[in-house]
C-alpha cells in the first residue's frame, strides 16, 4: 500500500499515482534510450578491447608461477644478472639473493662460481627474471667479482 505523501504539494491519491506513472515512464524511456542507442557500441568496445586485454592478463598469469632450478651452477654475474649454462637470467631490485647463512646480500656480493637454488620467471621474448637465488655451495675458485 502506498502511503500518502506530498507530491508537488498535493496529497490526493490521483496526483500521487499520476506522478509515479510519470516517473516510471521517464525511467523506462531512459533505459530504452540507453539500450537502443548505446548498448551496441558499448558491447562492441567491451568485446574489441576487453578480450585482448583479458587474454594478455591470463597469458601473463600463467607464467607468474615461476620455475626452480634446484642445483644451478652460476658461472658468472654482471650488471645483467647471472649466467647459468650459457643462459642469462636477469636480476632486478625485487630479486632476493641469500648467502650460505640465509642472509640477504646484493648481487655484487654473490661469489661466483657457486651452486644455488634459483627460482625464476619466464617472460616471452626476454631473458628469464630471477625471483630468488639461494646459495647452496661455494666452489674452490669462487670469488666476489663485480
Amino acid at each position: 500500500m502506498i502511503s500518502m505523501t506530498k507530491v508537488n504539494g498535493a496529497t490526493d491519491p490521483q496526483t500521487v499515482l499520476q506522478w509515479l506513472r510519470q516517473e516510471f515512464d521517464m525511467a523506462e524511456k531512459f533505459v530504452k534510450t540507453v539500450l537502443d542507442g548505446h548498448l551496441g557500441p558499448l558491447l562492441f568496445l567491451l568485446i574489441a578491447f576487453g578480450s585482448p586485454a583479458l587474454a594478455l592478463c591470463m597469458d601473463n598469469n600463467a607464467e607468474d608461477k615461476g620455475e626452480t632450478i634446484e642445483s644451478a651452477l652460476i658461472k658468472d654475474k654482471g650488471d645483467y644478472g647471472i649466467l647459468i649454462d650459457g643462459r642469462r637470467y636477469r636480476t632486478n631490485e625485487a630479486t632476493i639473493i641469500l648467502d650460505l647463512l640465509g642472509k640477504e646480500i646484493p648481487l655484487c656480493d654473490l661469489p661466483v662460481p657457486c651452486v644455488a637454488l634459483v627460482k625464476y620467471k619466464r617472460i616471452k621474448g626476454l631473458d628469464p627474471v630471477c625471483l630468488r637465488i639461494e646459495m647452496r655451495r661455494l666452489l674452490e675458485d669462487s670469488k666476489d667479482k663485480e
